[in-house]
């Protein structure tokens, strides 16, 4: 493997080095002198941090005598650690440090990070690193990686090679709608493709994208939307007959074998499957039509499919405590964030919910009477 430095920096609101730490091959480096980091990384061919490429080096650079390939810890975590927690070294997209500011002591858990990466790279299934590969390795967040660990990929006669799409496909045989654009996606949304495949790859419901990868790709949530949120009808289908199949979803989360009628209309049924499709509705239900299903059901459904979080709000209160404790009483561990004991709903309770992959969240309108509700929204 290429010899490496990790390295962290500490800098000022003016952008001026205050303090730098680095650490390679056993030696540690913990100084604010500039030149005297630059003879301490010279012989190595191979820099790495968190958040290296959209911090550290823009800093450096002007004091480097060369090159170097860069590693960022931070982008290939969600990929390599889909599950929550993604690390036990992370916290908010941040290394934990036991120390206040110390760059020595974050260049060492970048280390330490770097090396569990590198084992969860290796032992992805063979078919799983082509595929990172093919994605990843013309974009400067992730290039360094493949040439910091000198991986090669498999070079099949063409008349044996798999494209990017197929690999795809197969890795993701009923986890994904078969009838998907998977060819487009790989092709115009490579990176985004990753970091749908990570999600997807692991069955953890509390498993999510950082919020922090949504902003930088958010074509991300509409990758997985396309791959698992449409359903193309085909009976055939494996992923969409099951997973996006509202009569099959019913059975598996309320052992309903069908939906409720009411004076012999549908009206349930074509409530819930028209929030399924994400459509924009008005239902309205006598007493006992069971309005409750039509929402619950398709925050179950999407929670599972593409980890996404609905939003419920209800006039009553007491109305929130008795569905939560109902859906608990069907084995639906912790389904929401009940608002009933709350005053108010918050950008953060909102964060926690979607972070712990909770699909629904409970509020009402007298929870929410603050100042500008729609900022918390």
């Amino acid at each position: 493997m290429m010899k490496t430095a990790f390295i962290d920096l500490e800098v000022d609101g003016r952008g001026k080095i205050q303090d730098i730490g680095g650490v390679k091959a056993g030696q540690g480096f913990h100084s604010a002198r500039i030149p005297e980091f630059a003879g301490f990384v010279s012989d190595c061919g191979c820099l790495c941090g968190h958040n290296i490429i959209g911090h550290d080096i823009k800093y450096l650079r002007p004091f480097l005598n060369k090159e170097y390939v860069l590693v960022d810890t931070l982008y290939l975590s969600p990929l390599l650690f889909p599950q929550k927690p993604y690390h036990k070294l992370l916290k908010d997209d941040k290394i934990l440090t036991e120390e206040l500011n110390n760059p020595l002591n974050d260049s060492l858990k970048a280390q330490s990070l770097y090396d569990e990466e590198v084992m969860a790279f290796k032992a992805l299934d063979k078919d799983f690193q082509q595929l990172y590969y093919d994605l990843l390795n013309e974009d400067i967040h992730f290039s360094g990686f493949f040439k910091s660990i000198e991986y090669v990929p498999s070079r099949k006669p063409f008349f044996f090679r798999k494209s990017t799409a197929d690999i795809f496909r197969e890795l993701f045989k009923g986890k994904i709608c078969e009838h998907s654009n998977v060819e487009s996606f790989v092709r115009d949304h490579k990176v985004e493709c990753a970091y749908a495949a990570a999600l997807i790859s692991t069955d953890d419901r509390n498993s999510i994208t950082p919020a922090w990868i949504l902003h930088n790709y958010p074509s991300v949530e509409n990758v997985i939307r396309g791959l698992r949120a449409v359903n193309c009808g085909d009976a055939r289908c494996q992923y969409c007959s099951q997973k996006l199949n509202a009569e099959y979803s019913l059975k598996k989360w309320f052992g309903y074998d069908r939906f409720r009628t009411f004076g012999g209309e549908p009206l349930q049924e074509n409530a819930a499957k028209a929030a399924i499709k994400g459509e924009s509705l008005l239902a309205i239900f006598p007493t006992g039509g069971g309005k409750s299903l039509t929402f619950q059901l398709p925050a179950l459904m999407a929670g599972e499919t593409v980890r996404g979080l609905t939003v419920v709000i209800s006039p009553l209160q007491s109305l929130m405590k008795d569905q939560v404790e109902n859906l608990e009483k069907k084995g639906i561990s912790k389904p929401s964030i009940s608002m009933a004991c709350c005053l108010r709903l918050n950008a953060a309770t909102l964060w926690r919910g979607s972070s712990l992959g909770r699909p629904r969240c409970f509020t009402s309108p007298r929870s929410n009477s603050a100042p500008r509700p729609s900022r918390r929204f």
